[in-house]
C-alpha cells in the first residue's frame, strides 16, 4: 500500500483506466465464449452474393430494437465509434424483427437514411445468437467466431480496443 501512496496522481489515473478497460474486456471475452450459434451471421444477408462478400472479414454486429430507448441514446456514440473501424472490418446493423406496420415504416425510413444496411432478425436468430438485451454488440473474427460480446453502451475507447484486438484472434 505504501507503493500506491507514493505514486503521482497521474499514474494512479492511468492504472485506473488500464484496470477498468482490462476488466470490461475480460467480461466481454468470457461472455462471448457463451455465444456459439449454429446459424451463421451470413443468414441475415439478402442474397447469396452478399453473404459471400462477408466471408473472411472481421465483423461488428450491432443488435438493437426500435422500442429500445438506450439504443436511441447510443446512436450518436455508435456513429462516432464506427469511425474507428479498421479497413476491411464490416459493420452489420441488425434490428429485432417485429411484424408491425410501425416497424416496417421505421425500417424503410432508416434504411434510406443509414450509411450501413439494416438487417432484421427473427426470434430464432436472436435466440441462436443469445441476444437477451438491447443494444448488444458482437465482435466476430474473420472466421465468424464471436470474440467479444457487449450489452449496453460501448465507449469509443472500448470499441477501438475491441476492433483492434480482432486482428489477433
Amino acid at each position: 500500500m505504501k507503493f500506491w501512496k507514493q505514486l503521482p496522481y497521474g499514474w494512479k489515473v492511468v492504472f485506473a483506466f488500464v484496470f477498468f478497460f482490462s476488466a470490461t474486456l475480460g467480461f466481454a471475452y468470457f461472455k462471448a465464449r457463451d455465444t456459439n450459434p449454429t446459424l451463421p451471421i451470413e443468414a441475415l444477408a439478402t442474397t447469396p452474393t452478399e453473404a459471400g462478400t462477408w466471408k473472411g472479414h472481421p465483423k461488428v454486429v450491432y443488435f438493437w430494437a426500435t422500442w429500445c430507448s438506450v439504443c436511441k441514446a447510443y446512436a450518436p456514440i455508435l456513429d462516432a465509434n464506427l469511425k474507428f473501424l479498421p479497413k476491411g472490418t464490416m459493420f452489420l446493423s441488425v434490428m429485432e424483427s417485429e411484424d408491425s406496420d410501425e416497424t416496417k415504416e421505421i425500417l424503410s425510413k432508416l434504411s434510406s437514411d443509414s450509411p450501413h444496411p439494416i438487417y432484421t432478425a427473427d426470434y430464432r436468430m436472436l435466440k441462436e445468437w443469445r441476444i437477451s438485451a438491447y443494444p448488444t454488440t458482437l465482435f466476430l473474427n474473420s472466421e465468424g467466431k464471436v470474440i467479444f460480446a457487449d450489452s449496453g453502451i460501448l465507449s469509443p475507447i472500448g470499441f477501438l480496443i475491441r476492433t483492434f484486438l480482432l486482428r489477433f484472434f
